[in-house]
């Protein structure tokens, strides 16, 4: 064996391995662009799935809505009574107070007028207790000192009865 034929065989060898090389970097290459389909494939399967899933979220979502609406209907309309009753109660009670304030002040207004009535009186006994008052054949009459001082009013003239002079 000479060294030519060890360099022919090497380089035989050496080819080999390029096409070799060359033969997997293809099926590697193929491998890939087959991976790629695959994975393009997966990702058209996986949209549609998420299309459809979510039309499907959709309908659920819109029947609970439905159910939920359908199930508070009678709630709410219990709760606009209920406000409404309230409403109407507050209103009655409001004209009750207001009657009640002015039966009240009706009470007030002649419980002063009374007052005022029983001032005169007390001004009046507390006068009657400095004059002698009697009966002159059946009419009333008083004890007039004609030396007391007088107050003249209206064009009428008053004997004092305390006997202090006029202001």
């Amino acid at each position: 064996m000479n060294d030519t034929d060890g360099i022919r065989r090497l380089m035989m060898a050496v080819e080999r391995l390029e096409d070799a090389a060359d033969k997997q970097a293809r099926q590697m290459a193929d491998g890939l662009q087959q991976a790629q389909q695959v994975n393009a494939g997966l990702a058209t399967v996986r949209e549609a799935e998420e299309a459809k899933l979510k039309q499907a979220m959709v309908r659920l979502f819109q029947d609970q809505q439905q159910k939920t609406e359908a199930a508070l209907r009678p709630v709410v309309g219990r709760a606009w009574l209920g406000l409404v009753a309230g409403a109407v109660g507050f209103g009655t009670l409001y004209v009750g107070l207001l009657l009640l304030l002015h039966r009240e002040y009706q009470r007030l207004k002649d419980a002063q007028v009374r007052a005022d009535a029983a001032d005169v009186s007390a001004e009046v006994l507390q006068a009657s207790r400095h004059v002698e008052i009697t009966s002159c054949g059946g009419r009333p009459c008083i004890l007039v000192d004609r030396d007391t001082p007088t107050w003249k009013s209206r064009g009428k003239e008053y004997v004092l009865v305390d006997g202090k002079p006029a202001m």
